[in-house]
């Protein structure tokens, strides 16, 4: 489009990336699924049950954690050491035996945000020694339930029943719409 606008009228390179920037927009709404006037984007989403886990004053113990999760009847087991501190940058993944299920240690993080005019940024820092556990399992299982052990010793034990609703990222009526819940789950 803009080389046929380039050989019919001779265009500078500024006006030539407007005509660009307005030819690829015109493009992306044309394309775009649109409701009542609405673009909607086409950013994906997957169905999920979420379980947050932490202590009340948030610190992770060192040692060796071993989970045996029951997603509706199948059981999934999941086993990381924990020194009692993460790498600058990284997080600290168990491994399980099903791709269903993941488990990670994440840092407790302070957030700051920061505003000069329109534009808005955010800086967060890890406060020392606080930490929480995620449990993330795809789909909507109807039932998850949940053994955590430290060194051997049972940790805790619960019973979730997700109570789902549906998240568009999209923005509301577009589609995809995806399934979720998220609990939280305190051990001693």
């Amino acid at each position: 489009m803009i080389r046929f606008l380039h050989s019919i009228v001779r265009l500078d390179s500024c006006t030539r990336n407007a005509a660009a920037l307005l030819a690829g927009l015109a493009m992306i709404a044309a394309t775009s699924g649109c409701i009542e006037g609405k673009a909607c984007t086409a950013m994906a989403c997957l169905d999920g049950f979420h379980i947050t886990t932490a202590t009340a004053d948030k610190s992770w113990a060192p040692g060796d954690y071993a989970l045996e999760i029951t997603v509706d009847g199948e059981v999934v087991s999941c086993a990381y050491s924990w020194t009692g501190t993460s790498p600058p940058g990284q997080l600290v993944s168990a491994q399980c035996s099903s791709r269903a299920v993941s488990v990670e240690v994440h840092p407790v993080t302070t957030c700051t945000e920061t505003r000069r005019g329109d534009a808005v940024s955010q800086s967060c820092v890890p406060v020392p020694g606080q930490f929480t556990q995620g449990i993330s399992i795809s789909g909507t299982p109807a039932r998850v339930d949940v053994t955590e052990r430290r060194d051997g010793a049972v940790l805790g034990e619960r019973s979730f029943t997700p109570g789902y609703r549906t998240w568009y990222p999209n923005g509301e009526g577009c589609e995809p719409g995806c399934r979720v819940d998220e609990q939280e789950w305190e051990l001693p």
